[in-house]
């Protein structure tokens, strides 16, 4: 039987979209507000975590942190966050000394300059410039971030993920069968075939939909919307075809249903997962390849850059140095079954890609480019996210898609305009 799967491509929006506090930023302040914690403990004048030191240079309150930070000492600190804290004290500059690694300080200078910070393609840059001969420092510090975003993250996995986030309509739009204006023109032979192939193959009752997979009873609508169809469109079928039915907006969402349905997780967390069955006997049906490791198993963490086709990453090759290419992805999936699983389901059968959450940025560059200009990609849909003030980002992931091609004409093809596609 003729087949079309669909890749559910999941990334830190979608956990964004669930009120989640998932973002760097995010990260960053839960870090402050950990070190000022510590701080306002500390009973001397030094506290130091190897990425950020701060000395108080002056011999007051005992040169003791915990009593400068004192609100009875100094109100300036009374009912601050600990990211606020840390900016009154960067000002202090004659009472307080502030030592950063570097890697730390152009996280820091990100956040205040422009209110946000990609971490890992600061890593990238990083890793061009400054630390260009001495890679090693840099993956330590590099090291160290790591584990307190896993450390983080878990602490949000483990009090916000549940059950009781998942979104009745968000998962309709993950389930839903595929729209005919959505697919590729260049697709639209295997498009033809894979309806003429469950068309036909409908009538013996064999066919088990998306829906029935996960236990829910459409068996019999399912059923009535064929036999509308067949009595309509049965006699020109036998006579010219299924493509005299294509265009006619009349066939059942049952032909349409995805045969397979791949949960492609970006994100560290297992938000999405919750969104497919975690039955056993489903796994075929529904496969999870978290690509990027999980939290529960933390040295199957990848975190770093993924951009191959980077002018720049020849460069970093050519030096030899094995430890400017500790923290690149497409070298760190070999580590892993999941890169290879991507491959196999990719290669079974044509696919459609829903884009679920990510910003489809360079730093996975290298794998989108294999999932997005693969001969069996039929089509993209990027799902944007719509502000309150009536403003969207598509144009943003459709730009951030482009960067993903080489072949333009392709691009143009395969990702579903605006007027197709929805909010996440």
């Amino acid at each position: 039987m003729s087949a079309i799967h669909r890749i559910i491509l999941v990334g830190n929006g979608f956990d964004l979209a669930h009120g989640l506090a998932t973002r760097y930023e995010n990260f960053i302040d839960w870090y402050w507000e950990q070190y000022i914690s510590k701080l306002k403990d500390c009973l001397i004048n030094t506290y130091s975590d190897t990425l950020c030191s701060f000395t108080l240079k002056e011999a007051m309150y005992g040169d003791r942190w915990y009593q400068f930070l004192s609100p009875y000492n100094n109100k300036s600190f009374e009912n601050k966050s600990g990211r606020e804290i840390y900016e009154i004290l960067k000002e202090q500059k004659e009472t307080v000394s502030i030592e950063q690694t570097p890697f730390m300080n152009r996280i820091c200078q990100s956040i205040e300059s422009k209110g946000w910070v990609d971490i890992e393609n600061e890593y990238y840059q990083a890793l061009n410039h400054e630390y260009f001969e001495c890679p090693e420092k840099l993956n330590k510090e590099f090291e160290i971030v790591k584990s307190k975003l896993v450390e983080y993250l878990t602490l949000v996995q483990s009090s916000n993920i549940d059950e009781s986030i998942v979104k009745p309509a968000l998962k309709e739009k993950i389930l839903a069968p595929i729209r005919i204006d959505e697919i590729a023109i260049g697709a639209r032979s295997q498009l033809v075939d894979f309806i003429r192939s469950r068309y036909f193959g409908e009538a013996d009752g064999s066919y088990i939909s998306i829906g029935e997979q996960l236990g829910w009873d459409k068996r019999a609508e399912n059923i009535e919307a064929m036999n509308r169809f067949s009595r309509k469109w049965g006699d020109k079928i036998e006579e010219f075809g299924i493509e005299s039915a294509i265009d006619s907006q009349d066939i059942p969402e049952t032909l349409l249903s995805p045969i397979r349905l791949m949960l492609l997780n970006f994100n560290y967390t297992r938000t999405a997962d919750l969104y497919l069955p975690q039955d056993k006997k489903l796994a075929y049906w529904f496969p999870i390849d978290h690509i990027h490791g999980q939290l529960n198993d933390p040295q199957s963490i990848i975190f770093g850059y993924g951009d191959e086709l980077d002018d720049n990453y020849r460069n970093i090759v050519k030096l030899n140095n094995n430890e400017h290419l500790r923290n690149i992805k497409s070298i760190r999936y070999l580590e892993t079954q999941n890169y290879r699983n991507m491959l196999a389901f990719i290669e079974s059968a044509p696919y459609q890609v829903y884009i679920m959450g990510h910003s489809c940025g360079n730093s996975d560059r290298t794998l989108l480019n294999t999932l997005f200009e693969h001969k069996n990609c039929i089509s993209i849909k990027p799902f944007y996210h719509r502000q309150e003030d009536g403003s969207d980002n598509y144009l943003e992931i459709v730009q951030n898609i482009s960067r993903n091609f080489t072949d333009m004409k392709l691009m143009r093809d395969r990702v579903v305009n605006k007027t197709l596609c929805e909010t996440l």
